[in-house]
């Protein structure tokens, strides 16, 4: 079988394509440089993915295996897709997950479409397991819980997944890394990516003032409305932040609302974050909603414990949970994740935070008009690749 490896220049996907290759497959290297022309200074900093620097060491991998190697530059998609939005988002009061849209539209969306140009089908060292539910092909978690990445992938297009290999499933990640030690590949113990790639030291504030000029300064209040002092911008909040705020309280305090306009910072009590009821959108479901249980299990955040909660779609096709208990921190930008145990079911963008002492909605248009990388030709898929294949 033919198929493309997503390769990152890490060890995970490192793995998985010598895991393919050592199966008999046809394995193909792509890598997509992606940081955009004016961030050029992050490109070879540690813990970021999709640097030159990967993209070298991609290279290399494919070099020690034996296999072809495409690298691809998606650098226009990239700034449309993930970097514009993520600077507007911050803008708008929210704090958005830039992974999510590279990871449905680019990774899985371009990379499957630059596949199936080649007659393929993809892989990538995600750790998630391809399970069937309900008679559809989704996503759980894998074995290495500590690894999960489902969360990340709820708008994995369902076309996607029919063609999707994801050879990490039942892995741990130090068996990951001996794998890879022994076979001689030097990114054996390379640093995991943990940033995102065109945020320099996680100064997200400072990427957002070079990419769009200068924020509005704003008043900063208690949760009883009593002024406490300006601030310098909302991009430089999150809902949920207790540090880092600038001022001490005489007790702990934390960023409980956002008013993108108004260019209010609300600072309150743990009891000001508690919300019972979202909406996110729009909804991507892998599973059809149609065969989802009446009560799921709800993500709000990467890190976060799954909460019960009962699902509906209201009159503007946005989905809302109410949680059994309620949850707190809820900053709209991240997405809300539906599972039924580990199996994921789909999900959405937190768009509202529908009651609680400061509920609030998003200023952003909810079901924005942009193409989806399902729809993308692939004839234009096929037009990105290089005319040099081969390391």
């Amino acid at each position: 079988m033919k198929i493309v490896v997503a390769l990152s220049g890490g060890v995970d996907s490192s793995v998985a394509a010598l895991l393919l290759k050592e199966q008999g497959h046809e394995v193909i290297g792509v890598s997509l440089r992606l940081a955009p022309d004016d961030h050029g200074s992050l490109e070879k900093r540690e813990g970021r993915c999709c640097s030159i620097d990967d993209m070298t060491d991609a290279r290399q991998i494919c070099d020690r295996l034996q296999i072809p190697f495409y690298a691809i530059d998606s650098r226009e998609r990239f700034k449309e897709i993930v970097f514009e939005p993520f600077v507007k988002a911050y803008r708008s009061g929210q704090t958005p997950i830039p992974c999510l849209a590279c990871n449905h539209e680019v990774k899985f969306g371009d990379l499957y479409q630059t596949a199936k140009a080649l007659g393929a089908s993809l892989a990538t060292g995600h750790y998630a397991k391809i399970v069937t539910y309900q008679g559809h092909k989704t996503l759980s978690r894998p074995l290495d819980r500590s690894r999960d990445q489902t969360y990340y992938l709820y708008g994995t297009d369902p076309e996607v997944i029919q063609h999707l290999h994801l050879p990490l499933a039942d892995l741990p990640k130090p068996q990951v890394r001996a794998l890879a030690q022994k076979m001689g590949l030097k990114v054996h113990d390379k640093p995991d990516s943990h940033e995102i790639c065109f945020v320099p030291d996680g100064d997200h504030a400072k990427v957002v003032e070079n990419a769009s000029g200068p924020m509005p300064t704003g008043e900063m209040r208690r949760s009883d409305g009593q002024h406490i002092q300006n601030h310098s911008g909302i991009h430089h909040f999150t809902i949920g932040q207790r540090r880092g705020i600038g001022i001490g309280l005489g007790e702990r305090s934390y960023v409980v609302d956002l008013d993108p306009t108004e260019q209010i910072v609300t600072l309150g009590p743990k009891s000001a974050l508690a919300c019972s009821k979202v909406s996110a959108s729009p909804i991507k479901a892998i599973v059809p909603t149609a065969d989802w249980p009446k009560e799921v299990w709800v993500q709000i955040r990467s890190r976060h414990e799954p909460q019960r909660a009962h699902w509906s779609i209201d009159p503007n096709g946005e989905l809302v949970f109410e949680f059994f208990e309620p949850a707190h921190a809820i900053a709209l930008g991240q997405a809300a994740v539906a599972y039924d145990g580990d199996v994921l079911l789909g999900g959405g963008i937190l768009t509202g935070r529908l009651d609680g002492k400061f509920a609030r909605k998003s200023i952003l248009p909810t079901n924005p008009a942009k193409q989806s990388s399902s729809e993308i030709a692939p004839e234009a898929a096929r037009s990105r690749l290089p005319t040099s294949s081969e390391s």
